[in-house]
Order: C-alpha cells, then structure tokens, then sequence
C-alpha cells in the first residue's frame, strides 16, 4: 500500500507488531521522532492515514492540546511533578523551576513547559486498536529517566487520556 505522507507501506510480511514506517516531525526547534505501527496482514484504510498524517503535519495544534490535557492532569495529582523534583533535585532544569518559583510550589503550568515531547506513536492496527491511535509520549529531563506521560489522541486530534508510564 502506498501513503502520500508515509510512502509505502508493507505488513504482508510482518509476524508481529511492528513499526511499518519512521520518521522526524519538527516541532519549533525540536525534531520528534514519529513511528507507524501495524499488525501482520492488517492494512491500515486510506483514510485512517491520511488522518494520522494530518496529526502530524499539524503537530503544533495537537502538542498544544496534548499539553493543556497534561497541565489539566498534573492540576488534579501533582505526583509525577514531586516525583520528578525530588529525583531529579540537581538537574539544572528542576533547579531552574525551584528557583522560579521562589519558595512555593513548582506549578503544572511551569512544569508542563518544561516538558519535552520525545516521541510519538501511531498505532492505527495491532494491540492498541480500538483505543485512541495516536500517543505522545512526554517527558522531563529525558536523558535522566524513563517516566513519561502519554497522552493518547484520536485521529481528529482530541485528546482522550494521559497515563503515567515508564
């Protein structure tokens, strides 16, 4: 199958779930790596892509809703947040927000913009299908840890979830 946005796409030969397709999105002056996967013998439609290539064409509209989803998560349990500065105390960017807000509680707002999208998901066949295909994974000081923040989205672009993972 041929894609506009991914080019060509084989899962004839796949045994397992696997990634069909990878590339780098720029997101300002950052670029993110982005990763199709699909099921063995299951082709994505036509217009399942081309709806996960407009997520990504348009990533500034999805990152931004993507990161009021997270400021709306971190508002209602602040853990991830306190997890983070008490782990990661001496990196230079938690130092930086302590510093800012200057004896009170680093907020989700501050926080949120200092998290870092690092990767995201296309998941339109395979284990995740029937759950929103698209997945931002978010995090903070990413050469220090593995925790991330994953926002799920549907292939309009609404945001449907954040979870906690590692």
């Amino acid at each position: 199958m041929g894609h506009t946005y991914f080019g060509r796409l084989d899962t004839d030969a796949l045994h397992d779930t696997d990634v069909v397709w990878e590339g780098a999105v720029q997101l300002g002056d950052a670029q993110v790596e982005a990763r199709l996967w699909a099921g063995p013998s299951a082709q994505p439609s036509a217009e399942v892509l081309d709806d996960l290539a407009a997520r990504l064409t348009d990533l500034p509209t999805l990152d931004a809703a993507a990161r009021t989803a997270l400021r709306a998560y971190l508002h209602e349990d602040r853990s991830f947040i306190d997890f983070h500065l008490e782990e990661w105390e001496d990196s230079g960017t938690a130092a930086r927000l302590v510093r800012e807000a200057a004896g009170a509680e680093v907020g989700p707002d501050a926080f949120v913009a200092a998290m870092r999208l690092t990767g995201i998901g296309l998941w339109p066949t395979g284990p995740s299908e029937g759950r929103p295909p698209v997945v931002l994974d978010y995090t903070f000081e990413p050469d220090l840890g593995d925790q991330i923040l994953a926002v799920r989205a549907t292939r309009a672009g609404a945001v449907a979830s954040v979870d906690w993972e590692s």
